[in-house]
């Protein structure tokens, strides 16, 4: 009788365990500058931070000279799972007023985005899926800053 209930205890674990899993993706975000995360140092970064992001992001920085509405703010927040694969991004565009647009008609946005999905070598220090944020300064209708 003891062998029975186990089994089916065993059996009844297993049905458990074959419920939805999550991918890392879907899993919970913490901000990459996070200085603790459940009493662990905590820590994503891509290797060679800035100079490696601003290298990326050269050519359409060279290339946009006209952007419309000429000043403004982007800020490209890119999610990182545990392993330090790409999982996706959001955006957030602003004029000089604070106030959402959306620079050369959304074309911009759809360039940068490529750019930022195409970034490598990502470290994640924790197990936890993190993300990164890439901020661009619109002036004068050129991309002024990228931090």
């Amino acid at each position: 009788m003891k062998k029975q209930i186990a089994i089916i205890l065993s059996l009844f674990i297993s049905l458990l365990s074959c419920g939805k899993k999550e991918t890392n993706c879907e899993e919970h975000s913490s901000a990459y500058w996070t200085t603790t995360m459940f009493g662990t140092p905590h820590n994503s970064k891509i290797q060679g931070e800035n100079f490696t992001i601003r290298k990326a992001f050269q050519e359409i920085k060279d290339k946009e000279t006209d952007i419309v509405p000429a000043n403004g703010y982007i800020t490209l927040k890119i999610h990182i799972d545990k392993y330090g694969k790409y999982c996706n991004q959001e955006n957030f565009q602003i004029n000089a007023e604070y106030k959402p647009t959306d620079f050369n008609n959304g074309k911009l946005i759809a360039e940068l985005e490529k750019i930022s999905q195409n970034l490598r070598d990502w470290q994640n220090d924790t197990e936890t899926k993190t993300y990164y944020l890439i901020r661009l300064t619109i002036k004068n209708g050129k991309i002024e800053e990228i931090f």
